[in-house]
């Protein structure tokens, strides 16, 4: 049974394998799209947020959805970060910020140190709140699922080329049509790229 991610099939579909995979899978593994979502865990030592606050979101004035982002991501890559969900209650948890971003910034934050990421984010909550002297975060925890070499990725999906097709085509079981009737499947694929829910 064959559970591993999209992103390590993708990486080692040529050389995993032996004998190698039908061409149809093949091509199946290299239509359908991998991404990656991280998650980046803030602690501080006191809150900066309002006690009843949920979610902080930064807006950015020069963000279009509509527009390509430059490929700058050394100073861009935190605009991608969707918000920062408060975790609750601060007396279980501690004051504890869950931060979430996709796509390319993501995986270009996992290129960063914990120094470089506590940096960047220190500035930009002490220029949203007009308080220079906001105290950094206390730690950071942080997935980095694209540099995970068993994953490279956290999620697929059907890209531009591909359809739920590509999705069944990857679930099915090999031999597809076994010779004789009483030979039982001998590969199977499950996991998260093979359902398409």
């Amino acid at each position: 049974i064959v559970t591993v991610s999209l992103g390590f099939l993708k990486e080692h579909q040529e050389s995993f394998f032996c004998p190698p995979l039908p061409s149809q899978k093949l091509e199946a593994i290299r239509r359908l799209g991998f991404g990656t979502a991280n998650k980046i865990i803030l602690e501080f030592e006191q809150p900066f947020w309002k006690l009843d606050a949920e979610l902080i979101q930064v807006v950015w004035e020069n963000e279009s959805p509509l527009e390509e982002r430059p490929a700058d991501w050394r100073n861009t890559w935190f605009q991608k970060i969707a918000g920062y969900v408060i975790l609750k209650p601060p007396e279980r948890h501690g004051h504890i910020l869950c931060g979430f971003i996709a796509g390319r910034e993501s995986e270009f934050m996992e290129t960063l140190s914990d120094s470089e990421v506590l940096t960047t984010l220190t500035q930009i909550f002490r220029k949203t709140t007009g308080n220079p002297q906001l105290a950094p975060p206390k730690s950071i925890l942080r997935s980095r699922w694209h540099s995970e070499p068993y994953t490279r990725g956290s999620y697929s999906y059907i890209a531009v080329g591909s359809s739920g097709d590509d999705i069944d085509l990857l679930a099915e079981a090999l031999p597809e049509d076994p010779p004789d009737s009483k030979v039982l499947p001998q590969l199977l694929f499950a996991g998260e790229a093979t359902h398409r829910s």
